[in-house]
């Protein structure tokens, strides 16, 4: 069988660029699928930081009320011959302070000490001596919360830029 020289010729441009075409389509699809990966990729870490700044931004707001209730306690345990109306606010203060708390944080039974301290206290000199423990133990707790804070909110933003 003798081909003629411009069908032969015709053959070879025609496999040619059928197999340039597969190697186009197979690259355009590789370089598809590497920019949907990472699309994925991107909007996952997106989901995580967005997460992370939710979950940060209720643990300031649950700082900022446990600030809040240990600045109450604190000035109504050191108020002398506090009212009967006060009294119920040192109470919520000190309750919501243990609600706010996580009864298995190790600082949590210190914390308590100090505040059934304020409330066994009988003269003001007692009341003026339990203060210092409180604030010291109040300062530490919500440092060490601010602290997880800022960590749990760097490692989202690392993540964010990986």
């Amino acid at each position: 069988m003798n081909i003629p020289g411009t069908v032969l010729y015709a053959l070879m441009v025609g496999a040619v660029s059928a197999v340039g075409a597969a190697f186009g389509g197979w690259l355009s699809y590789r370089a598809t699928s590497r920019a949907a990966r990472n699309a994925l990729k991107g909007i996952s870490s997106q989901i995580r930081f967005q997460h992370a700044a939710k979950v940060a931004e209720f643990r300031q707001a649950w700082i900022n009320d446990l600030r809040e209730s240990m600045a109450l306690l604190q000035s109504l345990g050191v108020t002398p011959d506090l009212q009967h109306q006060q009294e119920a606010a040192f109470y919520e203060a000190g309750t919501k302070i243990e609600l706010l708390m996580n009864r298995g944080d190790e600082r949590y039974e210190a914390l308590q000490k100090c505040m059934y301290a304020f409330l066994a206290a009988e003269s003001a000199e007692e009341k003026y001596r339990c203060n210092a423990p409180f604030v010291s133990t109040c300062q530490d707790i919500l440092k060490t919360e601010w602290e997880v804070l800022k960590r749990d909110l760097a490692a989202a933003m690392k993540d964010e830029e990986n």
